[in-house]
């Protein structure tokens, strides 16, 4: 009996640490980043035709017209390569 009374203690504390560890943020968008001269540059998808282009504390919406054709995974790269670019 006192096997049986431990064992469900044991699924029961393992139920409790598994449910804890899930994400409760329910931000699920799609994050592009790269590090800019010490500052992390993100763009994340909104799900919505836009994205959320988010660096050094500024955020601004970009619309999928304005990636011209490109992915967002390329836009970032190309907005860090030109940064490495400035002294």
């Amino acid at each position: 009996m006192l096997k049986n009374c431990i064992l469900g203690i044991y699924i029961l504390a393992v139920v409790l640490v598994l449910s804890s560890c899930s994400s409760d943020d329910g931000d699920d968008r799609n994050c592009e980043n790269c590090d800019l001269q010490g500052q992390t540059v993100e763009l994340c998808d909104n799900g919505d035709g836009t994205f959320t282009l988010t660096a050094a504390g500024q955020s601004e919406t970009i619309t999928e017209e304005e990636l011209e054709g490109i992915t967002p995974a390329e836009y970032i790269e190309l907005i860090c390569s030109l940064g490495d670019l400035i002294p």
